[in-house]
């Protein structure tokens, strides 16, 4: 892997320098005219490089027309987008203008300085690139009497831990739209501003369009253009549907045999996210992160798992048997969702959401926003969306339950609320 590292000050060039020789051969140059100058020659050579890392204030040229340069360069040169350099920016600044102009201009992430070894490693690891420190995913050893073989952990896991930890399997990545979203929010971007960033991925507006005239969300006047869907939507359900959208790109299987596995992880995540978001609103509350997009990511380890394990079996040609696979993802796809969650940087919360949504022996020190996930998951299993057989626990006994509130009524009107948006909207992101 190849890396070139674009900046004028020498402290931080070198400091990114020695944390990334664990990700790859590193170059560095001191301005934006030299790094066009670099790329240039590394297409010339076929060897391009894989990921550069631009800080925007420079003197020459700086990184916001570095990157547009190289972007435009890679545009003239045919590249196919996914065979393009990741390119990362390196700044101080938080306005929304500088951060509009970058997604806008093609960036993939940022780093802020003053920047540290655990960020920048985080931010790779985050799109898809490989640490070299001899640490692969660590997935605890299985103790006795969990699910697995008897009196230890299964061939199947053993096979999954050699493999994690030789560094041979490939993480999902982020989908992109999601974390750039994120940065103009968070940037403080208005409608226009999102509009015209979505306006680049035609499937994503089409879809908002449609999803902002379904029965669901319908108006008067039928919405023609993405800032109508926008302004119908509002920013938070346009920031929930774009997650989903994006989300829902990673449940695609890559084996036929995992097909309609992968599909009942979907419903089941999406029902999910559907159930937090009518939860929270019920209870006139408000969380510290969004509901919907807790929900959609709590059982990531399972997707995680599926897709190692036929990666797996492709390289092997070992076939995987059902019930082993299901003892490993109902024993590990919690752990497996937390460090993967960790290895794209989502806060701590979304963390302790993957890794503990099952318990209920500690449901009364779990915070919030864990014990409605805790019941969302819950409410969407009895109801059938998942892998499980419906459950038909009197809900309103769930600890969880208890915990926020909930009674017989409210718990009703929350099945069908979920049910009528699964029914309505679900075709919409498939």
């Amino acid at each position: 892997m190849k890396i070139l590292v674009v900046d004028d000050e020498l402290v931080s060039r070198e400091k990114l320098q020695k944390i990334l020789k664990k990700v790859g051969e590193c170059e560095a140059v001191m301005d934006g005219r030299s790094a066009v100058e670099a790329c240039r020659d590394a297409w010339d050579n076929s060897s391009p490089f894989d990921l550069v890392i631009l800080d925007i204030l420079m003197p020459e040229m700086d990184g916001t027309v570095a990157l547009r340069t190289i972007r435009r360069l890679e545009d003239e040169s045919d590249i196919p987008k996914d065979q393009r350099a990741k390119i990362f920016m390196v700044t101080t600044q938080s306005d929304k203008e500088t951060i509009l102009a970058c997604v806008q201009a093609g960036c993939d992430d940022f780093i802020t300085k003053p920047f540290t070894y655990d960020t920048v490693i985080g931010k790779v690891q985050r799109h898809g690139f490989v640490v070299h420190d001899g640490a692969g995913m660590d997935l605890p050893d299985q103790e006795p009497g969990q699910p697995g073989e008897e009196g230890g952990r299964s061939d199947l896991l053993e096979k999954l831990i050699i493999r994690f930890k030789r560094g041979e399997i490939n993480l999902p990545t982020l989908p992109q739209i999601h974390s750039k979203f994120k940065e103009l929010v968070d940037a403080g971007a208005n409608i226009q501003d999102i509009a015209e960033f979505l306006k680049s991925d035609a499937a994503i507006t089409s879809k908002l369009i449609s999803i902002s005239n379904s029965s669901y969300y319908q108006g008067v006047v039928e919405n023609r253009t993405i800032d109508q869907a926008i302004g119908r939507l509002g920013l938070e359900t346009t920031q929930q549907t774009v997650n989903a959208i994006a989300n829902h790109e990673l449940y695609m299987a890559r084996d036929r045999k995992y097909t309609g596995l992968m599909d009942q992880l979907w419903e089941h995540s999406l029902s999910c996210a559907h159930a937090a978001q009518i939860i929270t609103e019920s209870l006139h509350t408000s969380l510290q992160e969004d509901p919907f997009t807790l929900g959609l990511l709590h059982d990531i380890g399972k997707l995680l798992l599926v897709q190692v394990v036929g990666e797996m079996e492709k390289k092997t040609s070992e076939a995987v048997e059902s019930r082993e696979l299901f003892q490993i993802l109902g024993a590990y796809h919690d752990k497996a969702g937390a460090v993967l969650l960790k290895r794209w940087c989502f806060p701590e919360i979304y963390v302790n959401v993957a890794l503990k949504h099952h318990l209920e022996d500690e449901i009364d020190s779990f915070s919030r926003e864990l014990v409605v996930i805790h019941f969302a998951n819950a409410l969407v299993r009895a109801m059938g969306y998942g892998l499980d057989d419906p459950d038909p626990a009197e809900l309103s006994a769930v600890p969880s339950a208890r915990r926020l509130g909930l009674d017989s009524g409210m718990i009703a009107d929350a099945k069908n609320e979920v049910k009528q948006r699964m029914d309505e909207l679900k075709h919409y992101l498939d």
